[in-house]
């Protein structure tokens, strides 16, 4: 992974990291809902709804055209306790009492993350979070560049530290355009898997120990070192000691 990419990608997870998560149980039009069926939410809401500018306007618009549909219908003796999953309406009331499939469950889910799009305010959060993880990817790349290559700009001449800015805009830009696209990843991924908090640290800590450097290739990377490459290395440095 170059490093402008993990930069970008870390500004991405960052920036969606650090923002706070509406608890689902203020909103009054999804607690009334979630208690008529004695239902308790595990995943069934899109992330990405409790991000956005406008929270519980935005879940309210989005379970406007919803039903809490049963895997299990409540005419067959079903309950939310066997599995539930929030459908559009339509969808709901013309299956009739058949139990849902694992199609009907994926369909509905799939159908719910893409809904959480058009809610009023998560259009504005998405483009918010993508510029700022832009401007912070661009900042994290120029001051790394710039802290990594200080000394050696010092003693440029004036042709050498115009080829160096040039090099330095170019690996901003990079970070800054793998952020911004990198976020709208992240805002698709929040509409569509459950768990958001805990995927979003895993990433933010793997896509950091990428970005940071080391005195060889594969330093503070989690990949496991070629062994063979190790002991070769070793070998020739024994060779030079002797020598």
């Amino acid at each position: 992974m170059s490093r402008p990419f993990a930069i970008g990608l870390t500004s991405a997870f960052i920036t969606r990291l650090r923002e706070p998560s509406l608890d689902p149980s203020v909103v009054a039009v999804l607690k009334e809902r979630l208690a008529a069926h004695s239902a308790e939410l595990q995943g069934q809401l899109p992330e990405l709804l409790l991000r956005s500018n406008s929270p519980e306007e935005a879940i309210r618009s989005w379970l406007s055209d919803k039903d809490l549909s049963h895997w299990i219908p409540q005419s067959q003796g079903g309950s939310a306790q066997q599995g539930w999953q929030f459908e559009t309406a339509s969808w709901n009331r013309s299956r009739g009492g058949e139990p849902m499939s694992a199609v009907d469950v994926g369909r509905a889910h799939l159908d719910g993350g893409i809904d959480a799009f058009a809610a009023p305010g998560v259009a504005a959060d998405i483009a918010g979070h993508c510029l700022e993880a832009a401007v912070l990817a661009a900042l994290i790349a120029m001051a790394w560049e710039l802290l990594r290559n200080h000394e050696s700009w010092r003693r440029a001449t004036p042709g050498e530290r115009q080829q160096r800015l040039h090099h330095i805009l170019k690996s901003a830009g990079i970070a800054a355009l793998s952020a911004s696209s990198l976020s709208l990843a992240i805002s698709v991924a929040l509409a569509l898997i459950p768990g958001a908090q805990i995927w979003l640290i895993s990433g933010c800590i793997c896509s950091t120990a990428s970005a940071l450097a080391g005195n060889t290739s594969r330093a503070f990377t989690l990949q496991r070192p070629d062994r063979k490459a190790t002991t070769n290395e070793n070998t020739i440095y024994c060779g030079q000691q002797h020598a």
